[in-house]
């Protein structure tokens, strides 16, 4: 007999399908027996528990393309120990969606596949997740969709309200692709120069003054070529990026979900934080502006300038400036040549004032001539830097934190190492320094992500497995208490499932694309979501709202952002959805000083429908 942790004896999966009479559409359900003892998350499950996935193989013989619903809600409770809702599933539980059947199949001889993935967990504990296959065939006794509907217990819906069809949102709200290239250009040369007044480029903006107040009395050639390439490393980097959004579909800022790249981009920034203090020098002349001034030896060169353009463009690109979202949209849904174009202008508009300039070096008269302030000010861009690793270190996944960490005091190290160096010594000399200081960065991040990083995952994991067992002999009081700010609205996980469900019970739905990496997104958070007049006006008018986060990868937020037009991913983003009329949903973007644009766009989408308590809409009640 198979022992109680033995994931396939905790969960048994079974599926079929049936087929509406006289039509090629039916439905598809899976169903979840779950052992007694134990229980499994909703698919609105939050991070970092392992919500329930159903993933249906494609097929040219049947299409499954809406969210699957679940015929009951689930039991919710808050976890006390680190603030997170639980979704949960004992017993058993059916998942259902609509399918259509292709013209030439019969329904007799057709199979789906898939599998479910789950985690099942007890008092003391989970167990792996697991991924239990299941083929469905048709049911025998074929019963009607709307009776299996009902009998699963699934909210009734108004007869004259449209439902949420996935598959026609982007219709409803047909993306920027039908403007004008001539009006285009303009929009992206506009965002391009916008992105310089936002709050991402200021740890570099303070390195092209310096730059600024070296370039002082110089000639205007000089001062035009140096501004050149600056402008020339911004635009390489919108270059790459075009061809990430053309041939990889990466939407902008979109690298930053990706831990590997904010790793590297922190320890670059950090390396060159230490520099800007002194400890070490970057081999790079005039790139930190180190040097006694004036010095020809240390002043600005070309692969300074450039290098300083490509560090400039890639910390802008966590933000998102008005204009931005629709030039980009239209970029990604043209010839790549197209595509090309409208980010080179975008780049373009970025180094413009840098361009300007460049051509007329008076406009620099206002910076202070080189002198003692420089070291100074060198040294508080040195402590920015290190202000932004700990804000790349923010949004990281837990267990890699205190790896990061470790691997910087490697580097730190290295540069160290680097710096004590004379700058008198032998070329041999520098060579040798430079081979050890690379070998003490590569045996930092051998034991940092080989061995740390594992060791922190494991407690971590340990952590979470304990905070489940407390949580069980919690009080209902404490079980039950959710927390948040006072004016903060009462977000929700996004999924499609809850999506579609909201919107079928009548409700009007707000959804906010956002990620803890997007400083444009926690700034409309702060001056227009989280806000006394939109929480009133959510809550005198029953509104729900959903929090869409791609700070991590999440596939679900990108295909509705593309269902709804937005092509390039480019966040903050926002779509009303009227209670009604789903599939016309009102979309928002840019950069918000009040909360009056949120506020105008639920007043135009109107109060949900009924004041149906929200438990019964969400899929989601709380044990009392």
């Amino acid at each position: 007999a198979k022992g109680p942790a033995d994931a396939e004896a905790v969960v048994t999966v079974r599926a079929e399908f049936s087929v509406n009479e006289g039509a090629r559409t039916g439905e598809l359900s899976v169903t979840a027996t779950i052992r007694d003892g134990y229980h499994i998350y909703a698919m609105t499950q939050p991070k970092p528990f392992l919500a329930t996935q159903i993933h249906i193989e494609p097929s040219d013989q049947v299409e499954v393309s809406e969210a699957f619903r679940p015929s009951r809600p689930a039991i919710a409770l808050r976890h006390k120990s680190i603030d997170v809702e639980l979704h949960e599933y004992e017993g058993a539980v059916t998942w259902t969606t609509p399918l259509r059947i292709a013209d030439a199949v019969d329904p007799r001889d057709l199979t789906i596949s898939g599998h479910l993935l789950v985690q099942a967990c007890h008092d003391q504990g989970c167990l792996p997740p697991k991924k239990h296959p299941f083929t469905a065939k048709l049911n025998v006794d074929n019963r009607d969709l709307t009776a299996r509907t009902e009998a699963a217990g699934a909210p009734s819906e108004n007869p004259t309200q449209a439902p949420l069809d996935f598959n026609k949102l982007e219709a409803a709200n047909p993306s920027a692709s039908t403007l004008p290239l001539f009006i285009v250009l303009p929009m992206a040369f506009a965002a391009g120069f916008i992105l310089n007044l936002m709050p991402c480029v200021l740890p570099v903006i303070g390195l092209k003054i310096m730059a600024f107040a070296q370039q002082a009395g110089d000639s205007r050639g000089r001062v035009f070529v140096l501004n050149l390439w600056y402008s020339l490393g911004m635009m390489s980097v919108f270059l790459v990026l075009a061809t990430l959004a053309a041939f990889l579909g990466l939407g902008w800022g979109q690298q930053f979900s990706s831990v590997t790249f904010n790793i590297v981009l922190a320890a670059i920034v950090f390396v060159f934080g230490l520099s800007f203090l002194g400890i070490w020098e970057i081999p790079i002349p005039g790139f930190v502006g180190s040097g006694a001034a004036g010095d020809l030896a240390h002043r600005e060169g070309a692969v300074g300038a450039f290098s300083k353009g490509v560090l400039t463009t890639v910390l802008a690109t966590p933000c998102s400036g008005p204009l931005l979202g629709s030039a980009l949209t239209w970029a990604v849904t043209q010839p790549p040549l197209l595509t090309y174009l409208v980010f080179a202008f975008v780049g373009i508009g970025m180094a413009s004032p840098y361009l300007l300039v460049g051509a007329f070096p008076k406009l620099i008269a206002f910076v202070p001539k080189p002198g003692e302030w420089m070291n100074t000010f060198k040294h508080i861009l040195g402590f920015v830097m290190l202000a932004t690793v700990a804000y790349l270190l923010s949004f990281m996944l837990i267990p890699y934190v205190v790896p990061a960490v470790a691997f910087m005091i490697g580097l730190g190290a290295a540069c160290w190492w680097i710096g004590r160096t004379l700058s008198t010594a032998s070329l041999n000399a520098k060579a040798r320094v430079w081979i050890q200081a690379a070998a003490i960065a590569a045996a930092a991040g051998f034991v940092s992500f080989g061995w740390l990083h594992g060791v922190m995952k494991s407690r971590f994991d340990r952590e979470v497995d304990r905070s489940l067992a407390a949580r069980h002999v919690a009080s209902a009081q404490d079980a039950t208490s959710s927390q948040r700010d006072n004016n903060e609205l009462p977000w929700q996980p996004y999924s499609h499932e809850l999506l579609a469900r909201y919107t079928s019970a009548g409700k009007t739905v707000l959804v906010d694309f956002t990620a803890d990496w997007c400083l444009t997104c926690k700034a409309n958070e702060a001056a227009a979501l989280n806000h006394t007049a939109t929480r009133r006006f959510v809550e005198a008018n029953g509104i729900v709202t959903l929090k869409a986060d791609k700070t991590h990868p999440a596939p679900e937020v990108d295909d509705l952002l593309q269902r709804l037009g937005n092509k390039a991913g480019s966040i903050p983003f926002y779509a009303v959805f009227p209670a009604g009329n789903p599939n016309q949903p009102i979309l928002l973007d840019g950069l918000f000083a009040s909360p009056q644009p949120i506020i105008d766009a639920l007043q135009k989408a109107g109060p949900s429908r009924n004041d149906a308590q929200r438990a019964d809409t969400t899929g989601v009640r709380t044990r009392r």
